[in-house]
């Protein structure tokens, strides 16, 4: 690929139109994770300058967005765990695990992004790396140094939490669009 060859060489101008070609969908990576736009681009400009020094270790195995994409996944959760220690901050809830799993299947993306916003950093952050990027428990237990049981609990309630804003907010799950 023409952009991996001249990031390696470190061309500036190949450097700048990677970064205008993926910039716009990595910044909605990160402001999932970040919440607020001022953090999201210093997290996004981080996360470009590490791939731009790292693109040396990308051995052309898998999918090149995709490596990427978890380089930016990573400085994400490297900020957040700067700001919070994720084994005190997480709320605790009574919540138990939902049998049926599909509750959020209906819901439309656009939606689900809008009330990201509104959930706690810790349920925020477990129902991104879960449900959004597809981790499993066992490792977004280990990304943030957490249970497993801790990472379904966050999930869950991240899952009751997002059901009452869409109450409150008259979203339905039978929007069309």
């Amino acid at each position: 690929m023409e952009f991996i060859q001249g990031c390696k060489r470190r061309d500036r101008i190949v450097q700048k139109q990677l970064y205008e070609k993926y910039s716009a969908r990595f910044f909605g990576v990160c402001k999932r994770y970040m919440k607020n736009i001022e953090p999201a681009e210093d997290v996004l400009v981080k996360g470009f300058l590490k791939i731009f020094d790292h693109i040396d270790s990308y051995e052309g195995k898998g999918n090149f967005e995709g490596w990427m994409q978890r380089i930016m996944i990573n400085e994400c959760l490297m900020e957040l765990r700067k700001k919070q220690d994720f084994t005190i901050y997480l709320e605790s809830s009574n919540i138990q695990p939902q049998r049926d799993a599909s509750a959020l299947e209906n819901l439309y993306e656009q939606d689900v992004l809008k009330l990201l916003d509104f959930l706690p950093t810790g349920c925020r952050t477990v129902f991104n790396l879960y449900v959004i990027e597809g981790y499993k428990h066992s490792e977004i237990a280990e990304q943030l140094n957490i249970s497993e049981g801790t990472s379904k609990s966050q999930l869950n309630l991240a899952k009751e939490k997002m059901k009452v804003l869409l109450n409150e907010y008259g979203i339905t799950q039978n929007k069309s669009v």
